[in-house]
């Protein structure tokens, strides 16, 4: 994910060879590091999907990277039939959720707090122009303050409320020099200012209200997390995740049931297809297949074994002999 690393698996795996792989100093992660097991690895799995753990809240890629995972993990064996239901669940969760919630939310009180902040400065600088930044604009705007919003993308001056001057981004520190105070806002992937660039527009404030953030650690840098205030919407939403997120981990839990009650044949044969697979994974990485032809015998491989289980497995108890 953006900001962490996880290994979802069936079984309890030991963390130091799995950070090892991950050419990560087992030492050094011992700070970050957390295991979770049973129904609440599941919930944690959903939740994750959902975006509410990341730090762009409620971002909407993760349930791509999740599935994509989830098919890397199939098609290279190293997959189970429970794990792959629990990802396909987890994507459509996220993907149901997203089309049917506002997901993406600024809290207006994020705004009022930078407002009273800002109080006493004239000139203020907005980089940005997504709804974050278009909130704070409005609210500054009220309070009597000049407003100019650095926009990375030029055609979006529509975007830019009455009352605001838009300003290339290119000349955001010709910009940040006439300003009193600069506000981040942006939910771009690239810092906005540099530490230098903070540094140079110091004693300046330069407020980040962005998550993740937009700024790097300066001395003259205020975090949204620094204004200390409340944000019911985004509690909102997250209470209203979690309830969706609770019916989802019992529907899947309700599905874990049923596969251990159903043929013992054709389970056993969905786990020997995945191991089949595992075992000849390298080999067929090997071969050098442009990726869809290799994704084409991986799936043939799967398919394969399977069948052929299921159908060695009812010959025999039919006492045929092949």
């Amino acid at each position: 994910t953006c900001d962490r690393a996880e290994v979802i698996g069936v079984s309890r795996a030991g963390s130091e060879s799995l950070e090892r792989v991950l050419s990560l100093n087992p030492a050094a992660a011992t700070r970050c590091r957390y295991s979770l097991e049973g129904d609440e690895a599941v919930r944690h799995v959903f939740l994750l999907a959902s975006g509410i753990l990341s730090p762009l809240f409620r971002e909407d890629t993760i349930q791509g990277q999740l599935a994509m995972a989830g098919e890397e993990a199939r098609l290279a064996g190293s997959s189970s039939p429970e794990l792959n239901k629990l990802v396909n669940m987890a994507a459509a969760f996220s993907k149901g959720l997203h089309s049917r919630l506002k997901v993406r939310v600024f809290d207006s009180s994020i705004a009022e707090a930078a407002a009273l902040r800002l109080e006493g400065m004239k000139r203020i600088l907005i980089a940005g122009s997504g709804e974050s930044a278009r909130l704070v604009a409005v609210r500054l705007l009220q309070s009597g303050h000049d407003v100019r919003m650095a926009l990375r993308d030029e055609t979006k001056t529509f975007l830019v409320p009455a009352g605001a001057e838009a300003v290339p981004f290119a000349d955001k520190m010709k910009e940040a020099f006439w300003a009193d105070a600069v506000v981040s806002a942006s939910s771009g992937l690239y810092h906005t200012f540099s530490a230098e660039e903070c540094a140079r527009i110091a004693p300046r404030i330069m407020l980040d209200l962005a998550r993740p953030r937009d700024l790097p650690d300066c001395p003259n840098v205020i975090t949204a997390s620094d204004l200390n205030a409340e944000e019911p919407e985004k509690e909102r939403v997250i209470k209203t995740v979690e309830g969706e997120a609770c019916k989802a981990v019992s529907e899947y839990m309700q599905w874990l049931e049923r596969s251990r009650t159903r043929c013992a044949v054709e389970s056993r044969a969905e786990e020997l297809a995945f191991e089949v697979m595992r075992r000849l994974s390298g080999p067929v990485a090997s071969l050098s297949l442009d990726a869809e032809r290799e994704r084409q015998l991986r799936e043939a491989i799967i398919d394969s074994a399977k069948k052929a289980y299921i159908t060695k497995s009812y010959s025999r108890s039919h006492g045929d002999d092949i």
